[in-house]
């Protein structure tokens, strides 16, 4: 499709193919690339991520760039130009694929610690409160981590007929880990 490069973010936000003045956008190997001047990648899309060509360029390149982008700048990860033309060629990108893994264990690590953190902070404020009190504090804190980490998770489905004391039991051994 033929736009102008202030229009081109339409296309880029939709990941649609078009041409405007000295940049455009194809899918090629699983990828949706934005060129400026035909060859030069500067956003790439491949499996659900956005990534940003972070070598230097022209004044022009530049502008391009911020045309294109008004919709995705701020979701790209920034990576090497042999990186992007590593995607480019279908070829797996350790560094991207490296940095997804790290980003992942972080956030997961993150949110277990921040579970534990208030599970204990609870066990702390909740010393005078009933049982069921305090089952219904950790189970808010372990189920909101769960679905965080796991979207699609559900607590078990006999989970409300165990006993207090049995439920209880099983959310105190989640404190443990570390």
């Amino acid at each position: 499709m033929k736009t102008s490069n202030k229009e081109s973010h339409y296309y880029t936000t939709n990941r649609e193919e078009f041409k405007a003045n000295n940049l455009s956008a194809e899918h090629q190997n699983g990828c949706y690339i934005v060129k400026s001047y035909g060859y030069y990648p500067v956003f790439i899309y491949k499996d659900g991520q956005w990534y940003e060509n972070e070598s230097r360029y022209s004044m022009t390149t530049a502008k391009q760039m911020t045309q294109t982008s008004y919709g995705i700048r701020h979701l790209a990860k920034k990576v090497s130009n042999k990186e992007m033309y590593n995607m480019m060629e279908g070829k797996e990108s350790n560094k991207v694929y490296n940095s997804l893994v790290e980003e992942n264990k972080y956030y997961e690590n993150n949110s277990l610690n921040y579970m534990h953190a208030f599970l204990t902070l609870g066990n702390l404020t909740s010393q005078n409160e009933s049982k069921e009190d305090k089952l219904k504090y950790k189970e808010r804190i372990v189920f909101a981590t769960m679905k965080a980490n796991i979207p699609n998770w559900e607590k078990p489905n006999n989970w409300d007929t165990l006993p207090v004391n049995e439920r209880l039991k099983r959310l105190n051994k989640l404190e443990t880990l570390n």
